[in-house]
């Protein structure tokens, strides 16, 4: 505090407080008793109201608390009008209060009375600047530096400018010059970090926040500052903390709250971050970008009408805002808003023309409603603007692969790993396309090549395991320990942490079974679970609890949602974050629908968070797991004691396997081919990846031993595989004209496509499932070769269950012979064409209530085994009871 001599001396007969009691308030002033200070300048003023120094140092008092000091001040001026630093005060209040054009005045009149008033002018710079005029503005304080060049404020002024003018360095220099004259300035060191920011210096910015909340520990702006460099550095619960410090005081504004939502967000703390996301809307409603990040929050947990309404809401504020537009389009067409979607996107493509991602999303739309090449066109485009784009060329490959021009699919795929060799999705796609295509082996080694460059890929490990179950170069004993090993690999790490599992142990108590899957909508496997999981819904002494690991919404999903107790969409969880859930819930028992084939959880289940886990129905093999218990089979799909050694499980053996329900969609069965044709057809339904060149060569082999006979192909998936197919066909000997290849089709007519067989010919080393059951039910049956694996007994399973083990061959001279003696009796095959839906009723897979039943009876037994510490082990259950008790051995 000090006291300026007034341009003019008051009048002679006005009293004036004395020096003594000058020095009084300015001992409380110096020891920060601003409360004492404000009760002596109010007796002084008591005492002297006539004294402008009184009143000034009253406004000085009240300024410094944040009260009022306008009345005071304004005394002030009407006893001093000619005194330069009454007007001064006075404008310094008008500004405390947010009232630049109040301020201007005074000044400008304190200039006028003395016009080398270096802070007057520095002030006047202030006013300027708030009100848009930063020429002027840097004008004054460049006077006021000329004037006085250790004048702290106008230093700060000055930079304050510069940065409004994006002169970081300068503006740096200006506020280094501030902190040099007032080294204890907490805003100056604030504002130079904001500097630090702009010019991409986040460890000297973070210094200088640390700095200015050390001198001013609620200075809210350096704690949000800090918060916005660490989330951008990713040190999310930092900047979290940061957020919060700033949030907690009074002068927090929207952007602290958005801030701390960003960051809680990036955490998966969702809850909370859409509580702060509405905290900064509710403060500044003008603001797009909190709106923005909420809508995306929504939208990320399934929200999607609420999430919609809000992008629209941000385009109100910003028309042209790139981000709204684009996320508006991506959540239009998760809603199936198609057409909407698209228009989104062609509205992001008119502000951003050369954006390669814009259209990629216009073919991702396109694709979705069924433009191929106009989604292939959109793609190509995407792919010129951005050459060295890996996502573009992905989205190519995909579009390409969906319209089944699987080799330039691959092509694409691969031009993806040459500009990112670790690009994890690219590998996924090249070897599912060459797989598609029929070539297993060179999948296999394109899984091998990228489990080289990264071991912790368990989605690659899992799908090279798939493949090798097609692959006729390796023998069970090796399949199986690369299935241990990939256990070594994500398992073994995991063992010593396993959960001590606090499920009472009581035998008779409702359970809670928890089923994971990624395929529980219109698809195979949902097909087979759906009349299981209706019984079990309908038992007392069992709670359903599934876990989805993917999206879809349609008559099959909302159907299986109906009939658990509790649905977890979980596809965004974590291995351990799953894992976590599955504990917190309580399972007793959890069951993996999806062993080593897509989307699959096999990481989570590694982490044992149930006591008891089994694997059924997606995968024919084992999981390499020790935290797998049990695998869910039947005695015709593994034999007791044929397979046991090839499985980490025990083999738990129900009556079926798995239930089959014929499709609504399938015509009656026709009279047999043979007998219009005068000729046997032999044909195949499996999918191109099954058909290796042994296969082909085998197949080959009986149509040279039939050779009046002729052949059906489906499930091509293009021109090229069916031409790839002929030209093996042809180097066997057999003429182009006895086969006839056919595409992807609808249910109906894929179905109808069985008229024209008469026996269909297996696949080997991995047989037919699902394809063998819909042969059986159009009245076909599937001549079938049993291999030394689990893949190679599907086929025979379902022909076992229907009382057709003469169609089971065992090795390939048996196939060979058993497929001319069928085709010698085209009169039995027509015979049996007639009754076989009859069989597949009759048959354990065609009642689904006794799998069912026998399934809860096997569930309860293992549940009483592990209450009573005894360890897994391999039996057989029905719907009435056990068959054969296994030997107890108790858990160690």
């Amino acid at each position: 505090m000090h006291a300026t001599d007034p341009a003019t001396s008051p009048p002679s007969d006005v009293q004036q407080p004395s020096q003594q009691e000058i020095d009084h308030i300015v001992r409380l002033y110096e020891s920060g008793e601003q409360v004492q200070m404000e009760e002596a300048t109010r007796a002084m003023v008591d005492a002297y109201p006539m004294s402008a120094l009184a009143w000034s140092v009253l406004g000085m008092a009240l300024r410094l608390q944040g009260k009022d000091a306008l009345p005071a001040l304004q005394k002030t001026v009407e006893l001093a009008p000619d005194d330069a630093e009454a007007h001064l005060h006075l404008g310094n209040a008008h500004m405390d209060g947010g009232h630049p054009d109040l301020a201007m005045p005074y000044f400008m009149r304190a200039l006028e009375l003395a016009p080398t008033f270096a802070e007057a002018l520095s002030r006047l710079g202030d006013v300027l600047q708030a009100q848009g005029h930063p020429k002027e503005a840097g004008e004054c304080y460049g006077g006021a530096l000329d004037i006085d060049p250790a004048l702290a404020m106008a230093h700060r002024g000055k930079g304050d400018v510069l940065v409004a003018q994006q002169q970081f360095q300068s503006a740096q220099s200006s506020y280094r010059q501030a902190l040099t004259l007032e080294p204890g300035a907490a805003d100056i060191h604030r504002k130079l970090g904001d500097v630090h920011v702009a010019l991409n210096r986040p460890d000297a910015a973070l210094q200088s926040y640390a700095a200015a909340l050390e001198m001013d520990p609620e200075n809210a702006m350096a704690h949000g500052g800090m918060g916005n460099v660490l989330f951008r550095l990713d040190r999310n619960a930092q900047a979290a903390a940061s957020y919060r410090s700033a949030t907690a005081l009074p002068t927090a504004n929207a952007a602290h709250y958005h801030g701390l939502g960003r960051s809680l967000h990036a955490l998966g703390a969702t809850a909370d971050a859409e509580s702060a996301y509405r905290q900064s809307i509710a403060l500044d409603a003008s603001l797009a970008a909190p709106m923005l990040h909420y809508a995306d929050l929504l939208r990320e947990t399934r929200r999607k009408e609420p999430a919609i309404a809000i992008y629209q809401a941000v385009l109100l504020l910003e028309p042209n805002n790139i981000d709204a537009l684009n996320n508006l389009g991506m959540a239009l067409q998760e809603d199936g808003q198609l057409e909407a979607a698209l228009a989104s996107f062609r509205q992001v493509a008119l502000l951003a023309p050369d954006n390669p991602v814009t259209h990629s999303n216009i073919a991702a739309a396109l694709n979705d409603m069924g433009q191929r090449e106009a989604a292939l066109e959109s793609c190509r485009r995407a792919v010129k603007l951005g050459p060295k784009s890996t996502a573009a060329h992905v989205n190519l490959g995909t579009c390409l692969m969906e319209m089944g021009r699987l080799s330039e699919a691959v092509n694409s795929f691969e031009t993806v790993v040459k500009l990112d060799p670790h690009h994890r999705r690219a590998y996924v796609n090249i070897s599912a396309a060459l797989t598609r295509l029929g070539r297993i082996d060179q999948a296999i080694m394109h899984c091998r090549k990228a489990l080289k460059i990264n071991p912790d890929w368990d989605e690659l490990h899992s799908n090279l395991l798939f493949y090798l179950t097609h692959s006729q170069d390796i023998d069970a004993a090796a399949l199986f320990a690369e299935h241990v090993r990939y256990a070594e690999h994500f398992e073994a790490p995991l063992r010593a942490s396993w959960p001590q599992h606090g499920n009472t142990r009581d035998p008779e108590r409702r359970l809670r079974i928890g089923f994971v899957s990624a395929d529980l909508y219109n698809h195979a496997v949902a097909h087979f679970i759906t009349p299981i999981l209706e019984h079990l819904a309908l038992s007392p002494r069992l709670e359903l609890v599934i876990y989805a690991n993917s999206f879809h919404d349609d008559h099959v999903s909302r159907h299986l949602h109906g009939l658990a107790s509790i649905w977890r969409q979980v596809e965004k969880l974590t291995h351990p974050e799953l894992a976590q859930v599955i504990t917190s819930d309580a399972i007793d028992i959890l069951i993996d629908l999806s062993g080593h084939t897509g989307f699959n959880r096999l990481p989570t289940f590694a982490r044992k968070p149930a006591p008891l886990q089994l694997t059924w129905i997606g995968y024919p093999g084992t999981t390499g797991l020790q935290a797998m218990d049990y695998l869910l089979t039947d005695r015709y799909f593994s034999p007791p004691g044929e397979l046991d050694d090839q499985f980490t499980e025990k083999l738990l053996r129900l009556p079926a396997t798995a239930p089959f329900l014929p499709s609504p969609e399938a015509p009656a069965i026709s009279p047999a081919a043979a007998i219009e044709n005068g000729y046997i057809t032999f044909g195949s339904f499996n999918r191109a990846g099954k058909l290796s060149r042994e296969v082909i060569a085998r197949w080959s082999a009986l149509l040279r031993m039939v050779p009046e006979a002729k052949m059906l192909l489906a499930a091509m998936p293009n021109k090229q595989a069916s031409d790839k197919l002929r030209s093996w066909f042809a180097r066997e000997g057999i003429d182009a004209g006895r086969l006839t290849f056919h595409g992807y089709t609808n249910m109906h007519d894929y179905l109808a496509l069985h008229s024209q067989v008469d026996l269909c010919l297996d696949t080997y080393p991995y047989t037919s499932g699902t394809t063998g059951f819909h042969a059986l039910w159009m009245g076909v049956p599937t001549l079938t070769m049993v291999g030394s694996t689990l893949p190679g007994y599907v086929s025979a399973a379902i022909l076992s269950h229907a009382g057709l083990q003469d169609f089971i061959a065992y090795g390939e001279e048996d196939f060979l012979a058993k497929g001319v003696a069928h085709a010698s009796d085209p009169g039995r095959l027509a015979g049996m064409r007639k009754e076989m839906r009859e069989r597949m009723r009759n048959a354990a897979s065609g009642r689904p209530d006794e799998i069912a039943q026998g399934l809860e009876v096997a569930l309860r037994h293992m549940w009483q085994r592990w209450c009573a510490g005894e360890m897994p082990a391999s039996f057989e259950a029905t719907s009435s009871g056990i068959v054969g008790e296994p030997q107890k051995e108790a858990q160690p």
